[in-house]
Formats: structure tokens, C-alpha cells, sequence
């Protein structure tokens, strides 16, 4: 397993969150743990996950109760409290991720020891697979201060990080760009921030308006 957390963050997805963590499960190079972050779900969210964590190998996914919601900054924020491994990756709980992910990103980081922040693209589908596509050439490029100010074109499922150099968090009650704020933060203070070419992760609604 490659020494990373995964973290979900969970609100009223009892209907996705098996095909997100089936898409974990299915990495070449799994991660060494999954956090699913219940948000005060309110429903039959929490049953759902301890259900589905375990139907997995024993202390594979863990999860986190939060007692009220409060939105995906905190409960992201709670799962990167919990989690014990040096590198941290999110996940949607309506997204997937190519089979690939963890094994070409963790492998790009580790050779890279410099980059804190990781990104690659990802691909809008209509229909609720998970393709194994070819990944090709994998070719880095650095994410810059002024671009990243002008927009946001990376969203948290395609985001792996070096968590325990970073003394940023989401900032805790921020419903919207609270991702963007935070990527901004790790740039403006220093630290490099790299996308890979490949499409790695795959989500079933446009990151924004949906």
C-alpha cells in the first residue's frame, strides 16, 4: 500500500459513496487507509458507511462521525486530523477515481520530494462507470501564483498533498471555494504546486452549478 490517507468527505451519499470507495479499492497501488468523514448526515449516511467499512478488510476505512454539519471544509479538515499517513488525497463522495491515481501521483511526489501539492485533470461522465484508460505520458507542469489567482481549475478529487509539512487547513465554516482559498495559501506561502497531464479522477456532474 502507498503510505497515503484517502479522505471522503460524506453528506447524504448513501447512493454513490459504494462506486467512490469500490474506485479506492480498485487502485493499483491502494492507499494504506480510507476516512469517510460523516457531515451530520442526518439519515441513513453513517449506517451506510460502517456498513460498507466492514465489508473491507479490518481498520481499512475508518469513520468520522461529526456530530452536526457544518459542510465539506470541516469534515475534510476532520478526516486530515485522523489520518496517519504522510501523504493525504481527497475524494468526493460522488466522484471515482482511474485506477491509476494513487500509483502515478504518490509515484511523481516521492520523486519529487520538493512538491507539496499535486494535481492532474479529470473527466465529466454522463454515465456512472469507472474507465480503466490507457494513462499515457505523464508530463508535469507548474501551477503558478498568478494563475491560481485568476481561477480555480482544480478540484479537490484530483488533489494529493505532503500533509504533515503543511500548516494550512480549509478554513472551517466556508461552504464555497474554501478549496481554492486553501490552495492558494500553500502557493503564496512557498511551497510548489505541480498538475499531471492524465485524467485521474471522473465525477457525474460539472464541478460547478450542479
Amino acid at each position: 500500500a502507498a503510505p497515503v490517507s484517502a479522505v471522503i468527505p460524506c453528506y447524504r451519499c448513501a447512493g454513490t459513496i459504494g462506486r467512490a470507495v469500490s474506485s479506492v479499492a480498485a487502485q493499483t497501488r491502494p492507499p494504506a487507509e480510507v476516512i469517510l468523514v460523516d457531515d451530520g448526515s442526518g439519515d441513513g449516511t453513517l449506517e451506510r458507511l460502517r456498513a460498507l467499512a466492514a465489508s473491507y478488510a479490518p481498520g481499512w476505512i475508518r469513520v468520522v462521525a461529526c456530530p452536526e454539519n457544518r459542510g465539506a471544509a470541516d469534515a475534510r479538515n476532520a478526516g486530515w486530523a485522523a489520518a496517519t499517513q504522510p501523504y493525504l488525497a481527497f475524494l468526493d463522495a460522488d466522484d471515482a477515481w482511474h485506477p491509476r491515481k494513487i500509483e502515478v501521483q504518490y509515484g511523481y511526489m516521492k520523486e519529487h520530494p520538493e512538491v507539496a501539492l499535486c494535481a492532474h485533470r479529470h473527466e465529466v461522465l454522463a454515465a456512472p462507470e469507472v474507465p480503466d484508460r490507457p494513462v499515457g505520458e505523464v508530463a508535469a507542469e507548474h501551477v503558478s501564483r498568478t494563475s491560481l489567482l485568476l481561477s480555480n481549475n482544480f478540484f479537490a478529487p484530483t488533489m494529493m498533498m505532503l500533509k504533515r509539512e503543511l500548516p494550512q487547513r480549509f478554513l472551517s465554516g466556508r461552504r464555497h471555494v474554501d478549496d481554492h482559498l486553501l490552495w492558494l495559501q500553500i502557493v503564496c506561502s512557498g511551497r510548489p504546486f505541480v498538475r499531471l497531464s492524465p485524467k485521474l479522477a471522473y465525477t457525474y456532474k460539472r464541478p460547478f452549478g450542479e
